[in-house]
């Protein structure tokens, strides 16, 4: 492979000194050639070195790793598809963009910190694009590196299990349908939250995390903007990254059957880098036994989250025996509990690993890597998810129904117009109604708006009665109230006069025709008086 001198022989002094102020080391602006013997000389300091790769992120330090693993060089076809693309600037470009200081992928990492080279390499073929280590940062790396400890994590010992949970990646289309009720200011039923099981205390700071939201938890509309327009991998891509790095989001303070007391704090992010290096390792398609993959954990990382193997400072309460779940005899009601319930929860809900059951609502035993989402262990972006083009229909009354993968931006400005009223394992159904209307119109919102969005996104057949809707309504409102009221009917034209006579104001009435007349509820006692007074004897309904 090229060694560092011929690496660096292919960079301008531009590129130079953002590799030394990557190394943080000054380096000769005088004429280029100085330039890369003084950086030459400086990246070959070990110190430097190590330095620099304990400064990588977790993405970048993965694809490093990889690198090593991989002998040193890998086909840049693989590597990019991993680790993303690296893009093509050159030094006006680099000037304006400043790639180094805000890198796009793990690649793009690598490469502006002179880690790495692309080259055409000799195989036994023909020569091929690698993305590659200069032989003397690869020498040192070997020496210097640590191999990471083998882990034995045992096959699950049914691999076809009954029970599945599939791993759908359902995210972006319940963001979608709860940042429109947050806009709305519409409160999501709880029985849809339960249906959903994504807790609120969960998914309101990862949505402010990601700038979704502000504080007070209304939609931002410069982001909404970027959510929008981003590929649906691209916003799995964005909520697993936001979620790896969150100290927002506590897991372990919502466990289920436990309570927490005293000031002491925990650090989420621990516990999360552990999981996903781990799953990183295992291959897709395979049903992982969780109680191995506890076992394991327990046998050689069990303080991944106690400092100093702490076991006693953290007040835990056990809910339902009011015990407190102290001592390294509780760690799988504690540290057990919340790797499985990353696993279960977050990882589930990203689309990362399907579940198995012990039964329809047992508790988990196994676990499978989703082969499509595996890029994001690794520290790539998704470069390909699901397309979001089923299409939504709109019912005989009025109701949307909207499956997941349906477009986000129409299914947005539908639950703005509607109220969501029921979830099904495939869609959402919303309902399209007067109050919902009248709130859509007090924020600037035209049902004829809706229309035009969705013909104009073939994201639905428009019904002509929606048509009629839209017509009818944006001329004259609301025209019609179905309504519960209380009748009051005359068996003779006569007494219902000589009521009216007296009763007409002094109580609310409407009179439907010469027997009938409609009363209010709240009236009834001093209606029964007066026709009592008046020798009228009025027998009341049972379901009255």
């Amino acid at each position: 492979m090229p060694g560092l001198r011929s690496t660096l022989a292919n960079y301008d002094l531009d590129f130079l000194t953002r590799i030394a102020r990557r190394w943080d080391v000054q380096i000769s602006q005088r004429e280029v050639e100085s330039a890369r013997q003084d950086l030459l000389e400086k990246m070959l300091d070990t110190s430097l070195f190590e330095k620099v790769l304990e400064g990588l992120d977790d993405g970048a330090a993965k694809a490093w790793n990889h690198l090593v693993q991989k002998g040193g060089k890998i086909h840049w076809a693989e590597f990019s598809r991993i680790y993303g693309q690296i893009r093509d600037y050159g030094r006006a470009s680099r000037e304006r963009e400043e790639p180094d200081l805000h890198p796009v992928s793990a690649a793009e990492t690598l490469w502006y910190a002179g880690l790495a080279g692309r080259a055409f390499l000799r195989t036994e073929a023909e020569p091929k694009d690698f993305f590659y280590i200069p032989d003397e940062l690869l020498e040192v790396a070997k020496n210097t590196g640590k191999p990471a400890p083998k882990l034995h994590i045992r096959p699950s010992v049914n691999q076809k299990p009954k029970w599945i949970a599939r791993a759908e990646a359902l995210l972006p289309d319940r963001v979608t349908d709860i940042l429109a009720a947050l806009r709305m200011r519409r409160e999501i039923p709880a029985e849809i939250w339960n249906a959903w099981d994504i807790p609120r205390d969960f998914l309101y700071p990862w949505l402010r995390e990601v700038g979704l939201v502000d504080d007070t938890l209304q939609p931002v509309p410069e982001a909404l903007k970027e959510f929008f327009n981003a590929t649906r991998g691209q916003v799995l891509t964005h909520l697993y990254q936001v979620w790896l790095k969150s100290n927002e989001i506590n897991e372990l303070r919502l466990l289920p059957g436990l309570e927490f007391e005293g000031t002491w704090k925990n650090d989420p992010i621990p516990p999360r880098r552990l999981l996903t290096e781990i799953l990183a390792g295992l291959e897709s398609g395979t049903w992982w036994s969780l109680s191995s993959l506890l076992a394991t954990i327990k046998e050689t990382n069990p303080d991944f989250q106690r400092q100093g193997g702490d076991y006693e400072s953290w007040y835990i309460r056990e809910t339902k025996s009011s015990t407190y779940l102290s001592g390294f005899e509780n760690w799988e009601k504690v540290e057990g509990a919340l790797l499985t319930y990353l696993l279960g929860a977050p990882l589930h809900w990203l689309g990362i690993v399907n579940l198995a059951r012990a039964g329809e609502n047992g508790k988990i035993t196994a676990f499978q890597l989703n082969e499509k989402m595996k890029p994001l262990l690794d520290g790539a972006e998704l470069s390909s998810s699901d397309e979001e083009n089923r299409v939504m229909k709109i019912r005989d009354r009025l109701l949307f129904s909207i499956p997941y993968f349906a477009p986000r931006l129409p299914r947005y400005q539908v639950a703005r117009f509607c109220e969501l009223v029921h979830v099904f394992p495939k869609e959402s159904l919303y309902a399209l109604k007067t109050d919902t209307l009248k709130k859509a119109e007090e924020q600037g919102l035209r049902l004829g708006q809706l229309i035009r969005l969705l013909e104009r996104e073939k994201a639905a057949a428009i019904p002509e009665n929606l048509r009629v809707l839209e017509e009818r309504w944006s001329q004259h409102g609301q025209e019609a109230v179905i309504e519960r009221v209380l009748l009051l009917r005359f068996t003779r034209e006569d007494a219902r006069a000589a009521f009216l006579k007296q009763a007409t104001g002094r109580f609310a009435l409407e009179t439907l025709d010469p027997l009938c007349v409609v009363i209010n509820e709240k009236q009834v006692d001093g209606i029964l008086r007066l026709l009592n007074e008046l020798g009228i004897l009025a027998e009341i309904a049972g379901d009255v």
